[in-house]
């Protein structure tokens, strides 16, 4: 017997979940919040959740690095079934990556990339912030995406890995209070900067959005994609934003799977737990 054929003899649920879901990953837990927004509006939706623990931050690797990592991450997903679409719920493998997993997937893929088009049309003064990771920040695809739909103004990138590892590792324990110090640089340079509105261009900074509502005030508007990129999957999926009247909504299954150490780690088990996700430990 292969090690293969014993792996899926332990795991016979997979293949029947992953081929009905709607499949999201991130390195860590960033990409829950999208998750939520299709949970939200079509709970009758199956998910599957992939937080690649074995190569967590994306943020802080190299692009080649970034790449090698994600489609590994995708490849062991895909071993396990198709899903009827994945979603890319991290700025940094998309705008790194989003190409490469597209050649490897048999299924309709959508990007999170940092909504610089929806920023860059509100009407407020000043700078356009981008908050985001190290490799978002320095990516060509940044360039590009200011260069198309911000090309007439400034536009002041700020990275904060820092924030992205205490979401992931802290904020469980220290909850808002205890980001407050670990944001204080990356939002003064922003609000030194006289910036008019902020572009969160990473998912994890979605789970402390409201101390950073507080510490940047409510004159400055936060801009995500969360609305831009839900939308797109429902499209893409030839599925409504919400069920018919009357209909009787039935809660469809959701799981949450990591790849490493995160096995083990109770606070992945928490935070399926608190997205109403049913855990289902480590992907070989």
């Amino acid at each position: 017997m292969t090690v293969r054929t014993m792996l899926d003899r332990l795991s016979p649920t997979f293949s029947a979940m992953i081929d009905s879901s709607v499949a999201f990953i991130d390195s860590g837990i960033g990409g829950l919040p999208y998750l939520d927004w299709i949970r939200i509006r079509r709970p009758d939706l199956p998910v599957t959740y992939l937080a690649d623990t074995a190569h967590f931050p994306y943020g802080d690797m190299k692009s080649e690095d970034v790449r090698g990592a994600v489609v590994d991450a995708v490849s062991r997903l895909l071993s396990k079934g198709t899903p009827r679409l994945l979603t890319v719920a991290c700025n940094t493998a998309s705008v790194i990556a989003l190409e490469d997993i597209r050649a490897i997937a048999p299924c309709p893929v959508v990007g999170t990339v940092p909504a610089l088009k929806p920023a860059a049309g509100l009407p407020v003064d000043g700078p356009i912030g981008v908050l985001a990771t190290s490799g978002t920040v320095d990516s060509p695809y940044l360039d590009r995406l200011v260069s198309a739909f911000a090309g007439g103004r400034e536009v002041v990138r700020v990275a904060a890995g820092d924030i992205v590892r205490f979401v992931e590792e802290r904020w469980l324990d220290e909850g808002d209070s205890g980001a407050v110090p670990v944001m204080e640089r990356a939002l003064d340079t922003l609000k030194i900067s006289g910036v008019g509105s902020v572009v969160l261009g990473c998912t994890h900074f979605l789970h402390v959005l409201k101390p950073i509502k507080e510490m940047m005030g409510p004159d400055i508007p936060l801009v995500d994609s969360r609305d831009g990129v839900g939308r797109r999957i429902l499209s893409l999926l030839g599925e409504s934003a919400s069920l018919p009247e009357g209909d009787t909504i039935h809660s469809a299954p959701g799981e949450f799977l990591v790849t490493g150490c995160g096995s083990s780690d109770d606070r992945y088990k928490h935070f399926a737990e608190r997205h109403g996700l049913d855990w289902s430990g480590e992907l070989f």
